[in-house]
């Protein structure tokens, strides 16, 4: 009964471990006053490296600091803002020319 128990046990904890969904590509903290921070992420060498960003909501729209990894992150970055904040981004400014910056800069730029 015992070899029973710790078999039920351990197969419970391994589908625990592994049978957990795929980690979130996208995070949004408040920072203070309007501003927001949000990090997405991308796999380099097996490890998954964040990337942090920054908005600030405004009465005319949000401005956003950074775009995220890629391009597949970017849209539901986008939607996350609008239905948190009723707002659309107006403005993006890159901090610097690397892909965690800038891989959105055209997508914005379309719908800007």
């Amino acid at each position: 009964m015992r070899f029973i128990l710790y078999i039920l046990l351990f197969n419970l904890s391994a589908a625990c471990l592994w049978g957990q969904g795929p980690e979130a590509k996208l995070d949004i903290a408040h920072l203070t006053g309007d501003f927001y921070i949000y990090s997405t992420y991308h796999d380099y060498k097996g490890n998954k490296i964040p990337a942090h960003g920054m908005y600030l909501v405004t009465g005319q729209g949000v401005f956003l600091f950074d775009t995220p990894w890629d391009t597949s992150q970017f849209q539901p970055l986008l939607d996350s803002i609008a239905s948190r904040h009723h707002q659309t981004v107006h403005w993006c400014i890159a901090t610097h020319w690397h892909d965690d910056r800038t891989e959105g800069l055209n997508i914005i730029a379309l719908k800007a």
